[in-house]
């Protein structure tokens, strides 16, 4: 899920940039990044074209509401790899960075498949690494107090 949610920020960042006087504007800092970084996306469960679009979405709106730096846009817009747009990220504040990462970690997990329901066809079986959990925990366990609670 870390690496997924990275995967996220780093595209969405990849294609924000607002437009300012000598700097990228945020559509096509976002939109550049997103491009670098589509090919490791494509690859997480539910990463669809779909949700690509929504993290794009998310990304130029941050960029815009945050105002995001012309130096943080510009290092979007001209990373040359995946990696490079990575770094980009430190160039935002921190304020800046948990904001982003706070919209894309909720888009992910509302874009997450729903829990099987227990007893399914699709349940996992008893003493599979997957029972007990989180998406069908056992009564008295650890997660199911805790999934009960959100």
């Amino acid at each position: 899920m870390k690496n997924l949610m990275f995967v996220f920020v780093t595209a969405a960042l990849a294609f924000s940039g607002c437009k300012k006087k000598g700097g990228a504007d945020c559509e096509k800092a976002i939109d550049h990044s997103m491009d670098l970084s589509k090919a490791d996306m494509t690859k997480q469960p539910g990463m669809d074209d779909k949700m690509i679009a929504k993290m794009r979405d998310i990304g130029v709106q941050h960029c815009k509401d945050d105002k995001w730096s012309d130096d943080a846009r510009n290092c979007m817009a001209d990373a040359k790899t995946e990696a490079d747009a990575q770094a980009c990220f430190s160039k935002l504040t921190q304020d800046q960075q948990q904001k982003m990462t706070m919209a894309a970690m909720a888009a992910a997990q509302a874009n997450a498949p729903a829990p099987t329901p227990a007893g399914s066809a699709a349940a996992p079986e008893m003493g599979s690494a997957a029972a007990g959990s989180a998406a069908a925990p056992e009564v008295g366990s650890a997660a199911a107090g805790s999934a009960a609670t959100k």
